[in-house]
């Protein structure tokens, strides 16, 4: 392992970020520190869409708390930036097996990855560790030997307190690479569409959108822009795939637009200051209900539950 291993964690991947570099190599940030106020700066791609330490692991050795970054999410960023390229070519449909499962990886880490992703992420796995299951109690009981803990509860209660943190950066890797979702993702159906003289698209930490209806239904969608004139696209249906195809290219911009900035938390990157007056007046309007998001309301709502019928 690297002596000095990387600080920066980058939820939205760098080769990514380097699509709308084009000032010298920088784009143009918006953050949003406080309500009301935006700043704009122009910074590389290496000074924007990160959080120090975000992958670490806490309670762990040195050498293993940045296992997650090291040796998972550089190469998973590694592998989509070799699909990205292929993309660009418009290489969609004829994308070999490999660099189309790497790019599904991508699509799949933007579900959980975002600091918003990890700490929703994190408490979920907080409320499934802590919230007491009678089922398993009983089983446990029926198994465990005299000195062991009287409850699960207490079993992992002395596992410590970043035990699920830990657990959580190790699920949060296994669902990334999930086999099941992976072969979904692969095998919806593909394409790009290229804008020309319309407003560009722009990026942020809510840079992938999907549909209501849920990313695997007949309607199911995602979007993506990958370039300030490229946006991906994936469908399970055909008609989908031509509705969102047949949409003027200027409303197709505006919705993307409007979705990535108003459910953008953390920053917003551009090519230039065009935009500017529409992200002012958008930014971090609307909650971004994410599919880790959706998934801690259920455990909080299942808790809530629980414990007024305890009382």
């Amino acid at each position: 392992m690297s002596a000095n291993p990387p600080v920066k964690h980058h939820y939205i991947p760098q080769f990514l970020l380097a699509q709308w570099a084009v000032n010298d190599g920088k784009l143009w940030r918006f953050l949003r520190p406080i309500p009301g106020k935006i700043v704009t700066k122009l910074v590389a791609p290496a000074e924007i869409g990160y959080e120090n330490h975000l992958y670490a692991t806490p309670g762990l050795p040195a050498e293993k708390a940045q296992q997650v970054e090291q040796h998972f999410m550089s190469r998973l960023d590694a592998q989509a930036a070799e699909a990205h390229q292929l993309l660009l070519q418009g290489k969609a449909h004829q994308m070999p097996q490999k660099q189309r499962s790497a790019w599904s990886r991508l699509i799949m880490s933007q579900w959980f990855r975002t600091p918003d992703g990890l700490r929703y992420f994190k408490e979920a796995m907080k409320l499934v560790l802590t919230a007491r299951d009678e089922a398993l109690n009983i089983r446990y009981a029926e198994v465990k030997k005299e000195g062991y803990p009287d409850s699960l509860e207490d079993v992992i209660a002395m596992m410590g307190p970043e035990f699920a943190e830990q657990a959580a950066m190790d699920l949060f890797r296994k669902m990334t690479d999930d086999p099941k979702n992976g072969l979904r993702l692969n095998n919806m159906q593909w394409f790009i569409i290229e804008t020309i003289e319309e407003p560009e698209f722009l990026i942020s930490d809510a840079a992938l959108q999907q549909s209501k209806a849920g990313i695997f239904s007949p309607k199911g969608y995602i979007t993506m822009p990958i370039a300030p004139r490229k946006l991906f696209v994936a469908v399970n249906e055909i008609g989908v795939a031509k509705a969102i195809d047949d949409l003027p290219r200027e409303d197709l911009v505006a919705g993307n637009n409007g979705a990535v900035v108003r459910r953008a938390s953390l920053f917003i990157g551009a090519t230039d200051l065009s935009q500017e007056p529409f992200i002012t007046a958008n930014f971090g309007e609307e909650e971004h209900s994410t599919m880790i998001k959706s998934l801690l309301d259920r455990y909080r709502a299942d808790v809530g539950v629980h414990a007024g019928a305890t009382a």
